[in-house]
């Protein structure tokens, strides 16, 4: 590989750093010759000496791109060029090493070379080879029960990573600050993008299954900011809770598309921001696949206006659930040794309902004018026979328990007086 071209340099000393600057000459018509005109820094001597490695500045580097694939040392009034490898490293780093660890980063090398992981984190953090540092991250957070940033470097010099050079908590730090809204939005681009290929390239009869999902969790760090709603949590913590809704493609396993929200999200409302958000994708014979949490009417009214396939799990407990009518209405039949799938040993019922729906509204917007539409829906109802001899058995287990501390005299505690 031939060396890039330096241009003129001076080295100068501020406090106790050594600064690298580049200058061009002028001609000076008095003195009918030319002369040093302004100078410009373009980086620094690393090791707070006149020689060492130099550090360019990243808009130095975005003029001379070349120079990304070179290490450039100055040794008195030379300078030695030594280059890189993909991972930032120079061949004598390379032969340094004694023994890393390898195994698992290969797998996970592996996994990111048959997905487009490693083409969205290029295309998102293209500068300083930031990908390669992310990745090298995520590695480490995988592989790692206790994933503590302040143990990387640790990590780091005994693993093999994309990113072979050391990462110290502050580096990591400034690679976490550079993960903005626009790097977010350029990475998951490049999801969408190819899931658009796959629909062009199989038409009609492909079909896109998206799992859509949330999760919350309490965060004590932002304890503080005031623009988190507080909720309870199932243990009553009451603690700030950060609700994360994301769309998962079904095939790949990999999310598409992501939103974090304050508190908790309204499930009726979810599918309708989602639609809307991702407006711009124009997929279609998408199937939405979620759990219990988003079976709501309205969402699914949503999936029929903007014509998404959905198969929801349907929660009975819910408000104004028509589940519970439908299973009322089918209780024999669930018994029915006729209805019985024998591998899995469930009683399945499936049946037809028509469902009416305002069709005039998009992606959530409600207008004046109220055109209804029908469609047949397709409801599937399972029963498991066991998991209903395993409640009745724990609850006659609590019934002894709570009959055998009343005939001894003990105390009851909360649970067993309601059961009581």
């Amino acid at each position: 590989m031939e060396n890039p071209k330096l241009p003129p340099i001076l080295v100068n000393k501020a406090g106790s750093v050594y600064y690298v600057y580049t200058y061009k000459n002028v001609w000076d018509r008095e003195l009918k010759r030319s002369k040093r005109g302004e100078s410009k820094k373009i980086g620094k001597i690393l090791g707070g000496q006149k020689d060492g490695v130099i550090c360019f500045d990243e808009s130095f580097l975005q003029e001379r791109p070349e120079f990304r694939s070179f290490q450039v040392e100055r040794k008195g009034k030379e300078y030695v060029f030594t280059p890189l490898n993909e991972s930032g490293t120079t061949l004598t780093q390379l032969q340094e090493v004694k023994q890393l660890h390898a195994g698992a980063t290969w797998a996970l090398d592996q996994l990111v070379a048959q997905s487009p992981v490693g083409e969205a984190l290029k295309w998102a953090f293209p500068q300083r080879r930031d990908y390669l540092k992310i990745l090298s991250i995520c590695y480490f957070i995988i592989l790692n029960q206790d994933n503590n940033i302040s143990k990387y470097e640790t990590f780091a010099e005994v693993t093999r990573l994309p990113w072979g050079a050391p990462l110290a908590p502050s580096s990591i730090s400034r690679v976490f600050r550079k993960i903005r809204n626009q790097q977010i939005e350029t990475y998951f681009s490049v999801f969408r993008d190819e899931l658009l290929e796959q629909q062009e390239k199989y038409g009609d009869k492909n079909e896109i299954t998206l799992a859509l999902d949330s999760t919350s969790g309490s965060n004590y760090v932002i304890n503080n900011l005031l623009n988190l709603e507080r909720h309870r949590y199932e243990d009553e913590d009451n603690l700030p809770l950060i609700n994360l809704l994301a769309l998962t493609e079904y095939e790949s396993g990999i999310a598409f598309f992501y939103r974090a929200y304050d508190g908790k999200v309204p499930a009726a409302k979810t599918v309708s921001q989602v639609i809307s958000e991702n407006a711009g994708l124009s997929l279609k014979n998408v199937v939405f696949v979620s759990d219990k949490g988003y079976s709501d009417a309205k969402n699914i009214n949503d999936c029929l206006r903007n014509k998404l396939g959905f198969l929801f799990n349907v929660q009975c407990a819910m408000p104004d659930s028509f589940a519970q009518e439908l299973i009322d209405g089918e209780k024999e039949n669930l018994r029915d040794l006729n209805r019985m799938d024998w591998l899995t040993k469930v009683f399945q019922i499936t049946k037809e309902i028509n469902w009416t729906f305002e069709s005039d509204l998009v992606e959530g917007q409600v207008t004046s004018k109220k055109t209804k539409e029908s469609t047949i829906l397709y409801w599937h109802i399972y029963f498991n026979r066991q998991f209903v001899e395993n409640a009745r058995q724990g609850l006659i287990e609590r019934i002894d328990r709570v009959r055998e501390k009343i005939y001894n005299g003990e105390e009851l505690d909360e649970n067993e007086l309601t059961l009581l």
